[in-house]
């Protein structure tokens, strides 16, 4: 027997619920927006308040593009990247109520490959084990693992969990935007590059891998580079580390292409014989990871790129991804991705051609690539000398992407895939090419007006 008026007040407690669901992300939203303008790491970068509170709102706006398009398109939740890693990590976050030590050690990954753990929390979950699996790390355990400690504060909140990687992101933005203004002086120029790609914007905000990171990649080059200026210290060394860890974790292969860059980098600072001194070293690196490959062929990175490849060529043809495009298999010797290397860096580098583009999804990047072009030209006719400083930097930049670029161009027959992969190079190249840009040999009336007076004062 009901309590008459019971049902008017589940409804007033639902109202109230779904009210609070709304207003919960929108408060979280200004109070990130209040730090923003009063903590001192975004204090002390070379942009104002303000222009990071506007950086900060794009990716807000580009996440809720994110959360629409992943809830409209993908009829499958569980393939849909932005909710699945999410979604699984509500069976690791329910165990804190329950059973808290056993969320502790899932957390933090101690002790729980047992069958307890599977069959209690593991085998709830679409992605804890991959479907394919390249004897590398899992980097969905972390997202997934990250996305569990934030639900004990966002009360299962997608849009809580939005905002916290849009967060992070915005950090990692920051402290590359910190490096590239000392090295260029220009802040107009590390602002665009940091900020403004749109390839990089979406792909670093929603609940995404990209978002930790593009977190990890600026928060380790800021490091480094403040360490290799002389200001080092424990506490350096320790976040180095743990960026290291969490690169090595996400995109190994980023990572591969990164640390080597960086090592030239630091060697190279004080050298008068730069290139010669990168080439010596790739050289060398080279070498290192062929006799590795020798004595321990499961860590030969001539067996993961074939193998990597292969899994991606089977991928594309058995769901028939309408972006895959032909690519013959490579064989397990260096010669075979010595020969595919510059068909794989040009479509690193150009796709998606004009004729792919069969989504909404490839505009974006389509019209990046034809800005990057234009760009390279207008900067070949109004460039400038650069500094020794800003030469060796953009050593570190162009070895990066290209290496990159080299690693993913060998390995992914889908255009979809690529146009995504290589989102960690974009700040890196651009940067490159603006570098080169002498903006006093722009018209003054390209530079003389109101318009760039107030963007170069906003910011």
């Amino acid at each position: 027997m009901s309590i008459p008026g019971n049902s008017d007040l589940k409804t007033c407690i639902f109202a109230l619920m779904a009210v609070v669901n709304y207003l919960f992300p929108v408060f979280f939203f200004l109070g990130i927006i209040i730090l923003i303008s009063r903590n001192n790491f975004f204090k002390n970068s070379p942009f104002s308040s303000g222009s990071l509170q506007f950086s900060f709102s794009i990716r807000v706006i580009s996440s809720l593009a994110v959360f629409y398009i992943y809830s409209e398109y993908y009829s499958v939740r569980e393939e849909a990247d932005t909710f699945k890693y999410f979604d699984d990590s509500y069976y690791m976050a329910q165990a804190l109520w329950n059973h808290p030590l056993d969320f502790i050690q899932m957390l933090f990954g101690i002790n729980c490959d047992t069958t307890y753990f599977h069959e209690n929390y593991f085998n709830q979950m679409s992605n804890w084990v991959r479907s394919y699996d390249n004897g590398l790390f899992n980097d969905n355990r972390l997202v997934i693992r990250f996305n569990a400690f934030i639900r004990i504060f966002s009360f299962g909140n997608y849009h809580v969990h939005a905002l916290v990687f849009n967060l992070i992101a915005l950090i990692g933005s920051v402290s590359m935007g910190k490096v590239f203004y000392a090295i260029s002086g220009s802040k107009l120029k590390s602002y665009m590059t940091v900020f403004l790609i749109p390839s990089l914007v979406f792909w670093s905000s929603g609940v995404l891998k990209e978002a930790i990171l593009i977190f990890a990649l600026g928060t380790f080059l800021y490091h480094f580079h403040e360490a290799s200026r002389g200001k080092w210290s424990r506490k350096r060394g320790l976040i180095l580390l743990l960026m290291a860890g969490v690169l090595m974790v996400m995109k190994l292969y980023v990572f591969a292409a990164f640390l080597p860059a960086c090592i030239c980098y630091y060697v190279a600072r004080n050298q008068k014989r730069t290139i010669a001194t990168y080439v010596g070293l790739f050289a060398s690196f080279l070498l290192v990871a062929l006799g590795l490959g020798v004595l321990k062929p499961e860590l030969s990175f001539i067996h993961l790129i074939v193998d990597k490849q292969r899994d991606f060529i089977n991928l594309a043809r058995h769901f028939e991804v309408n972006s895959a495009f032909p690519m013959e298999y490579l064989q397990a010797n260096l010669w075979s991705l010595i020969k595919a290397s510059p068909e794989a860096i040009l479509n690193a580098f150009t796709k998606p051609w004009v004729g792919e583009v069969n989504s909404v999804l490839f505009i974006p990047p389509l019209v990046e690539n034809i800005l990057l072009l234009l760009a390279v030209l207008v900067c070949f006719y109004w460039s400038k000398k650069r500094s020794p400083k800003q030469f060796k930097f953009i050593l570190l930049c162009l070895s990066f992407t290209l290496t990159l670029y080299l690693i993913i161009g060998l390995t992914t027959p889908i255009t979809g895939a690529l146009v995504r992969y290589k989102i960690p190079a974009a700040p890196f190249l651009w940067i490159t090419i603006l570098m080169f840009l002498d903006t006093r040999k722009i018209p003054k009336y390209f530079t003389h007006n109101k318009f760039f007076k107030w963007l170069h004062t906003s910011l």
